[in-house]
């Protein structure tokens, strides 16, 4: 019942958002990405709020929490696990702070980030800007998008906290965070919160004062696919030399055994796969690559290279044309031609005699072996090449 009454609050349009995950990601999991593409879904579709970005912001290693490693790898595994989405980047602000920032901070400091590169158009953005504030289209964004950012009411982006039901849950514990804390981050920010399909979580923001305050900020998302793959986890099956295939992303796997992380031992396919994403992260992929047909004068280096190897001429031939065409369609892409009759067959094709003017697929006419210069016959032979 509590989540209902939530369900209908959050109806109401809140504009432009950017959802800001915080946390140790030590590793990152599957679940750790689905959560943005959950949120994102659920706020298009109900019309909450326009999504126009994701940020990630792992902790400071001064957080201090067990089993976290090095900032610099968290941020390379989160690199790696990321490199497929256009819309969620990493934002390396809190690791390159003096120590642990509280999130009420990073969230603020996010958040003006954004609206002042907004209002002054700064040439210098930081990495972490996300795409569609620097008015850069992103494919995997709905085809309204760009008119429901022109429409909105202000150009104001609000950054909202993501996380799952295990953080809202905390923030109902008493003394657990402190009362300004929790103004700040649900009263001028806000929550999106992604729960288990069947749990309530409507209860928590209940039972604090200070979240049913403000409610209307606490956007509530059921998660319908199970998915309970965590860090912990993964830490455990790495450290006991047991199988993480399909809980994270190959190449964060690789990585991990790569640095010997979590307890992880290496293996030689992880390193190949780790060396040829890193090698090959940020080259054009093939579809980028404007592929150009054969010129005319590419159709004699190859036939020029056969020269010293002539062959009997005496069979029908296929020759390859330089000629613009749908290679999908069959029979579109070779000519095949015959010899000019069954009694009259030149022995031997010799490529040096072939003029300049040569188009290929067009009859030429050509030197048989017995003499090498010239047809005994007025008749002479006739060869397509």
């Amino acid at each position: 019942m509590c989540s209902q009454i939530f369900h209908n609050i959050n109806r109401m349009s809140q504009g432009k958002v950017v959802l800001l995950a915080c946390g140790s990601f030590s590793p990152p999991t599957y679940m750790h990405l689905r959560m943005f593409e959950i949120a994102r879904d659920y706020l298009h579709s109900t019309g909450t709020a326009t999504v126009v970005g994701g940020v990630v912001s792992p902790v400071h290693d001064a957080y201090g929490k067990k089993d976290l490693v090095a900032a610099h790898h968290r941020i390379s595994m989160l690199q790696l696990a990321l490199r497929s989405s256009s819309w969620i980047k990493v934002s390396e602000w809190e690791t390159q702070q003096s120590g642990w920032t509280r999130t009420r901070n990073s969230m603020q400091y996010h958040q003006d980030t954004i609206n002042g590169h907004i209002l002054s158009l700064e040439p210098d953005p930081p990495s972490w800007l996300p795409d569609d504030v620097l008015n850069v289209n992103s494919i995997d964004e709905p085809d309204n998008l760009m008119d429901r950012l022109n429409n909105s009411d202000s150009s104001k982006v609000t950054v909202k906290l993501l996380c799952g039901a295990d953080l809202l849950e905390s923030f109902a514990t008493p003394g657990l965070w402190s009362d300004e804390d929790m103004e700040a981050i649900v009263g001028r920010h806000g929550l999106v919160v992604v729960t288990r399909a069947g749990s309530d979580p409507g209860k928590f923001v209940y039972d604090s004062d200070i979240l049913y305050k403000h409610r209307n900020n606490v956007i509530l998302v059921s998660n319908y696919i199970v998915n309970d793959v965590s860090s912990t986890v993964l830490r455990r099956l790495m450290r006991r030399g047991e199988s993480a295939k399909y809980l994270t992303d190959d190449a964060v796997l690789a990585y991990i055994k790569h640095h010997r992380l979590y307890g992880a031992t290496p293996n030689k396919i992880e390193y190949n796969i780790l060396n040829d994403i890193l090698v090959n992260y940020g080259k054009r992929s093939p579809q980028d690559v404007i592929m150009a047909s054969p010129d005319e004068t590419s159709y004699k280096n190859i036939l020029i290279s056969i020269k010293d190897r002539p062959s009997i001429v005496d069979e029908t031939v296929t020759v390859k044309r330089a000629r613009k065409t749908n290679f999908l369609m069959p029979n579109t892409h070779t000519d095949t031609i015959s010899p000019l009759s069954d009694t009259i067959k030149p022995k031997m094709a010799y490529v040096d005699k072939v003029p300049a003017s040569y188009v290929p697929g067009k009859a030429v006419k050509i030197v048989s072996d017995s003499t090498q210069h010239a047809i005994k016959d007025d008749k002479g032979g006739g060869c397509a090449l």
